[in-house]
């Protein structure tokens, strides 16, 4: 805004002087004495290439080809504003009394470049030297002068910012128009903003420009129409930036008004924003009695955030009762889902949403439908810290248990992801089918588990999976086969029922593998040993089932389980069995003949003797007795 303070001040003594000596200079004289004006004020060019046209009574006006005003004097980036052609009107009586009363001033095509050195030095501080006592007179001039500006259009303007130590932007294709008669009134302000192509218009009316302009808070009502929804602002306004008032945003479409914008994101359908919004002059921004519609769904959301530094530090308090986010779940093509069956997505995974803020976020919500998956209440934190999240959840509900622990995502030096994870009597087969497309297993578990995986897609992450778990189930089922009637030579199927059911895990490049699964049945019991491929959606991996008896277990009948871990082969291991019961015969046989040997040889085996040891005792023996009756040793 001090910037238009100079520029108006630089637009009355001009137009003083190009009054007076309006009646006995041409075009280009007066084009001549504007330039040394803003030369002695500025310091800088003022350029017209081409005619300069006048018009006389009852409006001065002066209207020329292309204009440009020199930068300063350290930049090289070109001129500070250019433009195509310009005009500009003055009621003249009013003029010679002393009442500046500027009926239109017109740009078409104007280039504005504001510009940052990286030692701090701006391009739009006009006044090199002297610039209090110049501010000063400016002020004094417009104590005793009436401006007044009827009617402002800039056309098709381009506004370019250029800092050499931090970020840059560029915003094109602008129309402007201010209409201001009475410095008395408020001014009407319109922008017509072209970011994406489209149309994106701002009608504002400041109730004191005049205040605005010379750094006090006025009144402000302001409408952002874009396709897709509006966005409405009441309240008031100041240079510093700050402001403080309501914002109501109301989308009929919400991803076809941000993109309008030239944004990505949003929700489909309708969406509403309201709530209390202060920005302080220290860049500190607040949200109050938040209230944010969409999908269906209502969040009641608090929010304060330090805009200064490099990243935004936010905190927010986000609380919803039911979510419905099930039309987001099934936003994804049949396409897609087909593909994500045989394996992980390889897209490249784009987490650099993590550095566009620090904070903590709180979220709760009593429910929450995601359409495959249902969770009940929850109560979560995200702590966000240089791009990496971590998120606590102290209450989730689901699947009929509990689910505690943290979710760590990192993308410091490429994206990693860690999880440490406590559940509490969790439905197998509901958690199964919605997170690995298995449904075979009931029952409810307890589970500790830990896990890390890095890199740039799903796909390198499963594989390079490492971590470690526990699991213990009550009572439950295994549907596609039934132990007992395995045993009993019935290879139809069926469902196995169990009593208890307890393993730990090791994960190693995306690769789990387990030892020690055992399962207890009342007649029944089995072992497991194999591997899931987690990387590859694998699984090989054998079940042992035996029968109970009174000392020890009976005949065994593993089963094989292998294949793709969303439609795996479970049949009993026939080689195995055969050669269990071929090793069983083998014993039967062995046993038989030593039983012979013994009655023939008549041995008689001493306590803790083996066998084999009691017929070398026995035939020693009688090769002693053979051979003392041989010598007549009776």
């Amino acid at each position: 805004m001090r910037l238009i303070r100079i520029l108006l001040g630089v637009i009355v003594v001009v137009v003083m002087g190009l009054v007076g000596v309006l009646m006995i200079l041409p075009g280009e004289k007066i084009a001549q004495l504007a330039a040394d004006q803003v030369k002695t004020q500025t310091g800088r060019d003022l350029v017209f290439d081409g005619d300069v046209g006048i018009s006389w009574y009852p409006i001065f006006g002066v209207s020329t080809g292309p204009v440009s005003l020199g930068n300063a004097e350290w930049s090289d980036a070109g001129p500070m504003f250019q433009a195509k052609s310009a005009a500009i009107g003055v009621d003249v009586i009013g003029a010679l009394t002393g009442d500046i009363r500027i009926t239109k001033i017109e740009a078409v095509a104007p280039d504005v470049l504001l510009e940052k050195a990286r030692d701090g030095r701006v391009n739009w501080e006009l006044l090199p030297t002297g610039e209090v006592a110049a501010d000063q007179g400016a002020a004094s001039a417009g104590a005793d002068t009436n401006v007044s500006l009827e009617s402002l259009i800039i056309k098709g303007a381009r506004l370019r910012y250029l800092d050499h130590g931090g970020d840059n932007f560029e915003v094109a294709n602008l129309d402007i128009g201010l209409s201001w008669p009475d410095v008395t009134k408020p001014a009407e302000i319109s922008v017509t903003a072209r970011p994406a192509g489209k149309d994106v218009d701002v009608a504002a009316t400041v109730g004191n420009l005049n205040d605005l302009i010379g750094g006090s808070v006025s009144s402000l009502v302001a409408k952002v129409s874009a396709t897709g929804g509006t966005v409405d602002f009441d309240g008031r306004v100041g240079i510093a930036p700050e402001a403080a008032g309501q914002v109501v945003a109301d989308f009929s479409d919400a991803e076809a008004f941000l993109a309008a914008l030239g944004l990505g994101g949003g929700v489909p359908g309708r969406a509403r924003l309201e709530g209390d919004v202060t920005l302080t002059k220290d860049h500190r921004f607040s949200l109050r009695k938040g209230i944010i519609t969409a999908l269906g769904n209502t969040i009641n959301a608090e929010a304060d955030a330090a805009l200064g530094g490099v990243r935004p530090i936010v905190t927010a308090n986000v609380l919803a009762g039911k979510l419905d986010l099930s039309s987001l779940a099934g936003s994804s093509g049949s396409e897609s889902s087909t593909a994500s069956s045989s394996e992980w997505s390889r897209e490249p995974i784009d987490a650099s949403a993590l550095a566009l803020m620090d904070g903590k976020i709180v979220f709760g919500a009593e429910a929450i439908d995601l359409g495959d998956i249902d969770l009940g209440r929850t109560r979560a934190s995200v702590q966000i810290e240089n791009a990496r999240a971590v998120a606590t959840l102290t209450e989730l509900a689901a699947y009929g248990g509990a689910i505690k622990g943290q979710f760590v995502a990192n993308n410091r030096n490429g994206f990693s992801m860690r999880g440490d994870l406590d559940v509490s009597q969790i439905a197998l087969k509901e958690l199964l089918s919605a997170t690995a497309g298995l449904n075979r297993f009931t029952g409810k578990a307890d589970m500790k588990m830990d896990f890390l995986g890095s890199g740039q897609s799903e796909y390198a992450i499963m594989n390079s999976l490492k971590g470690s778990g526990t699991v213990k189930v009550g009572r439950g089922t295994i549907e596609g086969i039934d132990l007992d009637r395995l045993f009993r030579g019935d290879l139809t199927g069926g469902t196995t029922v169990f009593d208890n059911m307890g393993a730990s895990w090791t994960i190693e490049k995306g690769v789990m593998r387990n030892e020690d699964l055992l399962m207890e049945l009342p007649n029944v019991i089995a072992i497991g040993a194999g591997t899931v491929g987690l990387g590859q959606r694998v699984i090989d991996y054998r079940f042992t089932p035996q029968l109970r008896k009174e000392e020890g277990t009976g005949l065994a009948v593993p089963v094989k389980v292998e294949g793709s871990w969303d439609n795996p082969s479970i049949a009993p291991d026939l080689d195995a069995i055969l050669k269990q019961n071929l090793d069983e015969e083998l014993k039967e046989l062995e046993a038989e003949a030593v039983k012979r040997v013994e009655e023939e040889l008549g041995v008689e085996k001493q306590e803790g003797e083996s066998t084999e040891d009691a017929v070398r005792r026995t035939l020693e023996d009688e090769a002693t007795k053979g051979l003392l009756k041989l010598l007549g040793n009776n």
